[in-house]
């Protein structure tokens, strides 16, 4: 099977990368990515000065992760003899950077360069820090304008906010600059939560969001992206299954970073996913990621261009035995649902208006929706 990636000259030989983080701080951990067998591994962002690290910085709930570290805690010169340590193989290495301005981003797009990067990721909007200036379009092209001119023709690729996904001025902006490829989309700035008997936070400062939840937010910018932009994507965002892969590629994108799975499940869990996918598209005929790239896109439509369509929701007289779920039925804002004494759910159609709440909430998938003959709705 052909897992290869061309985009215009750069070379993968497959779209899996791992994402900039602490599993890709230094040469032993790149290394252990790499050999798992990814298309690209991305370095933790670098910056012109070490950054310190404090404890605890990273919170976990669930399959929800915040993290206070943004940046390596390596200065330049040890990230030099970090890299050149790496045996990279056929895998590429893309080296994360962070600059303050023009002049830092320039500088160290260059460094990147020396140092033997295949690409070079600029984080453009961290979820912690602020960069000294409110950057506007024009400031993000010769933000981007500095790098590409630095990097002597290798790739250097933004990774994007969810704000500037949505943005045309910005990516008007960017891709006039030359970008030609984006990672989208970065994590949310965010904390754990509250005490609410000690009345203090759960993290003494905010961190970068990641997991299940942003995972949505990823798929819209995904695909946003793909309609309205010329870039090729590589994804981040949520991944925590091989189906959330899957579900990348078909709203267009060429990559997908790999971030909350290696948090989650560690280091081991690339090749898992790696050979997942392939079985997936092996039992599904396929032989390549580009015959399923983008597949799903013409199922999206602008919400304006929607039909509505007289559906309404049914239990096809389908029983319910769990006696304490009814989650169907405090659910209905429109009291269209019952169930009776032997368990049986009624569904009334003249009251129910066809939201589909209670189909996408019923842990049995006792629930369907069907055409109604005739709609209010």
């Amino acid at each position: 099977m052909d897992l290869s990636v061309f985009i215009e000259g750069f070379e993968l030989k497959n779209p899996f990368i791992v994402s900039a983080g602490p599993w890709a701080r230094d040469a032993k951990s790149i290394q252990t990515c790499i050999d798992q067998g990814p298309g690209a591994v991305t370095t933790e962002t670098i910056t012109l000065e070490a950054n310190p690290c404090i404890s605890p910085r990273m919170y976990v709930k669930d399959h929800h992760t915040l993290n206070t570290k943004m940046f390596s805690h390596l200065n330049l010169e040890e990230w030099e003899c970090e890299i050149e340590k790496i045996d990279k193989r056929d895998c590429k290495l893309i080296l994360s950077i962070w600059g303050n301005s023009e002049s830092e981003i320039e500088y160290l797009a260059k460094k990147a360069v020396y140092m033997g990067a295949d690409a070079i990721e600029v984080s453009m909007s961290a979820p912690i820090p602020n960069r000294p200036f409110d950057m506007t379009p024009n400031d993000a092209k010769k933000f981007m304008r500095s790098a590409i001119m630095a990097a002597d023709g290798i790739p250097v690729i933004p990774k994007l906010s969810y704000e500037i996904c949505l943005s045309s001025d910005f990516t008007r902006k960017l891709a006039e600059s030359g970008v030609r490829i984006v990672t989208a989309i970065d994590g949310l700035k965010g904390l754990m939560g509250v005490d609410i008997e000690t009345h203090r936070s759960l993290m003494p400062t905010y961190g970068g969001f990641n997991g299940t939840s942003i995972h949505p937010i990823a798929l819209a910018a995904t695909a946003t992206l793909k309609q309205y932009t010329p870039f090729y994507i590589f994804s981040s965002g949520g991944v925590l299954t091989f189906e959330n892969i899957l579900e990348f590629i078909m709203l267009g994108s060429t990559c997908v970073e790999l971030a909350s799975i290696i948090q989650i499940h560690g280091v081991s869990v690339i090749s898992q996913v790696i050979k997942e996918c392939v079985q997936w598209l092996e039992s599904h005929g396929y032989n390549s990621f580009s015959e399923i790239r983008g597949l799903a896109l013409g199922t999206l439509h602008r919400f304006e261009n929607i039909r509505p369509e007289p559906l309404f929701a049914t239990s096809n007289g389908q029983t319910c035995n769990l006696d304490t779920c009814h989650q169907c039925i405090s659910g209905c804002l429109y009291d269209a649902i019952q169930k009776d004494d032997l368990g049986v759910i009624h569904i009334d159609s003249n009251n129910c208006s066809g939201c589909g709440h209670c189909v996408a909430r019923c842990p049995e998938n006792l629930l369907e929706m069907r055409w109604a003959k005739s709609s209010r709705y």
